[in-house]
């Protein structure tokens, strides 16, 4: 792989790994706000799968729905698939939690799980890629 491009696709993981650090932030406060946890571990997510989009050398759609960018990544990286269902809700996490007029309010428990799914994604796709962030 070239510098310029596993250059990019850690900046990829970098601005993925901001992601997480503000989930681990936030779940310290005392009064977590959960919407912004399931925000930022979408928005981890997609970085993780464009990434490793961009490694492979496939074209990265602007998207925030996490489905399809795995339909892409889980032809390279298999094992992700069993995990469509759980990014399913998770894409909804992108733009509904963002607004006050939307009636998707997660619980903690939903924020928690968002993040440790975030954190299973980081580690696949850096495992198979081989790339060290």
């Amino acid at each position: 792989m070239n510098k310029n491009k596993k250059d990019f696709v850690l900046r990829w993981f970098e601005k993925a790994n901001n992601d997480l650090k503000n989930i681990k932030n936030n779940l310290a406060a005392k009064d977590v706000p959960v919407d912004t946890v399931c925000f930022h571990a979408q928005q981890a997510i997609e970085k993780y799968l464009k990434g490793a989009l961009i490694y492979k050398n496939k074209e990265v759609s602007k998207t925030h729905d996490l489905v399809k960018l795995l339909s892409e990544v889980k032809k390279f990286i298999p094992e992700l698939g069993k995990l469509e269902e759980e990014l399913e809700r998770i894409t909804e996490y992108a733009v509904e939690t963002r607004y006050p007029d939307t009636f998707l309010e997660p619980s903690l428990e939903e924020a928690k799980h968002s993040y440790s799914l975030a954190i299973k994604i980081k580690k696949i796709v850096i495992s198979k890629l081989k790339i060290v962030p």
